[in-house]
């Protein structure tokens, strides 16, 4: 039964990821022709666009999160997790993305930075006990957990480029003094360094969770 319920939700999963990277050529007219018709709200848009095209949109806005939240309940199903815990997977994987396009005030850069103080002291804590934990593992899972802290570090670093993207640097957050100052061709620089970044922390966590060899010498 838990087979069949995995099996069903991966799937279900993977047509929501097809959606997701296919889907933007039936949407992103529609969204586009809001845009035309000065709507830059989804409220404007249900007045000046068709139901069926605001529908539309927004279960393609919500695609690719509820791809990975079908796909991780289906791989959950698999586990020997217990039942508590797979419904707390459940239940805040779908709050989260209930809440994840919601409107939310903008916050001051002291809020931006309180966060920023607080991502750097998980990272650090994380290299070092990584650092206390190596040698106590087995030899052939060194190099599965030397992977994954090699993805960390790229993660730690798209975390940072973050900062000059969207604050003092290129302004990406304020367009105007983006413009103003002539600098789109930083902020396109800037989000390509994070596309990298990001691209290498998941090759690398792929590579940590990858079957090791029998014979491994770290």
């Amino acid at each position: 039964m838990h087979k069949k319920l995995s099996a069903i939700l991966i799937s279900i999963g993977i047509i929501c990821l097809l959606y997701a990277i296919f889907g933007r050529y039936l949407v992103l007219p529609g969204y586009l022709e809001g845009l035309d018709q000065g709507t830059g709200t989804l409220e404007g848009a249900v007045q000046t666009v068709s139901p069926w095209k605001v529908v539309r949109y927004l279960i393609w806005a919500y695609s690719f999160k509820l791809g990975i939240y079908f796909i991780l309940l289906g791989a959950v199903m698999r586990t020997e997790m217990s039942k508590s815990r797979k419904w707390t997977v459940g239940i805040g994987g779908f709050l989260y993305i209930g809440f994840a396009y919601m409107p939310l005030p903008v916050p001051n850069s002291i809020i931006y930075g309180i966060a920023g103080g607080l991502m750097t002291v998980f990272i650090l804590v994380i290299i070092l006990r990584w650092a206390d934990q190596r040698s106590q593992l087995p030899s052939e899972k060194r190099a599965a957990s030397d992977f994954r802290m090699a993805g960390i570090f790229f993660f730690g670093m798209a975390t940072y480029t973050l900062c000059p993207l969207l604050g003092v640097k290129t302004f990406a957050l304020s367009p105007e003094k983006m413009i103003q100052y002539g600098l789109q061709g930083e902020a396109a620089s800037f989000s390509f360094h994070l596309l990298i970044e990001l691209v290498l922390g998941w090759f690398f966590t792929f590579l940590g969770f990858r079957q090791p060899k029998r014979r491994r010498f770290s």
